[in-house]
């Protein structure tokens, strides 16, 4: 239970930078868009299924494109209360994902920022003026699940992966319907599974496309604990789909949380400024610390 528990400090994290942000909303998710297609499987074969065939399918939904910037609506709950406030997503592949809060009255004025690197964990607080700026390492909540960089970018980007690798191998996952039976035909939904010494990983994803929609991460030692991320209301991006609905969800024992993320005026523009430096007159937090006392 402890292990994927980490995940819920990306949630966590999102709650520290909407801190100041009082309003309370419901959340919104999006229906699946179960029509979805893409350019690149429209002939899908219409023999036996093949895993490794179906396998390269999901992999070409993978956007191409190196960047990605959208305005956003962000709602998190936690603990019995609601906090809603917009924003900007920004990712350049395998450099760096940013979401950056704005205040929900005003709209305008930056509240917080998330800042994800290979090398860091960036979180600002510009309404406490406090920050904290650690490798992945140091904070333990994400140690403990075994989250890196790769993890992040491929959850935010909607892709499948392979913990511990750059890019996953076909024969390393496991392929079944929902009721558990082996693929036989190019119909209805096939989850991709994975499975190590400390987490359980399913890629849930739908024929004939190969589309991703859902990546369900749960605990070995405690099927209650799991950490999800569902993928909605797809929309065209460049050559591709790309959801413009994602929502985190953690659950473990008693505690729940989730995280929504509406995305609009998705774009593959490039002018952006790829790194943050919190100002020199703010507090560095523990991020240890932040995390259980927001937990309580």
């Amino acid at each position: 239970m402890k292990k994927i528990a980490g995940f819920l400090g990306l949630i966590i994290a999102m709650t520290l930078t909407l801190s100041s942000c009082r309003s309370t909303k419901s959340a919104e998710k999006g229906n699946v868009n179960t029509n979805v297609t893409t350019q690149n499987n429209t002939a899908y074969a219409t023999g036996s299924f093949s895993s490794a065939n179906y396998f390269q399918m999901v992999k070409n939904n993978e956007t191409k494109e190196e960047n990605l910037t959208a305005k956003l609506k962000v709602t998190i709950q936690m603990n019995g209360k609601s906090i809603s406030t917009s924003g900007s997503l920004k990712m350049k592949k395998n450099d760096v994902i940013q979401i950056s809060l704005v205040d929900p009255i005003v709209g305008i004025a930056e509240v917080g920022r998330m800042e994800f690197t290979k090398e860091h964990v960036l979180v600002i607080d510009r309404f406490n003026k406090q920050y904290f700026d650690v490798p992945y390492e140091e904070v333990s909540f994400l140690r403990r699940a075994n989250v890196d960089f790769n993890t992040l970018q491929s959850l935010f980007w909607n892709e499948i992966f392979q913990p511990g690798t750059n890019e996953p191998n076909a024969d390393a996952f496991t392929y079944s319907k929902a009721d558990g039976s082996v693929p036989t035909d190019n119909q209805g939904k096939v989850n991709i599974g994975y499975k190590d010494k400390m987490l359980n990983y399913r890629f849930e994803t739908q024929q004939p496309t190969g589309q991703l929609e859902k990546t369900v991460i749960s605990s070995n030692d405690d099927q209650s604990a799991q950490f999800s991320f569902d993928y909605t209301d797809f929309e065209k991006f460049e050559k591709t789909q790309f959801p413009s609905e994602m929502v985190m969800t953690f659950v473990m024992g008693n505690k729940n949380a989730s995280l929504s993320l509406s995305l609009s005026s998705m774009d593959n523009n490039s002018k952006w400024n790829t790194r943050t430096t919190a100002p020199s007159k703010y507090t560095k937090a523990d991020a240890d610390k932040v995390f259980k006392s927001l937990v309580k």
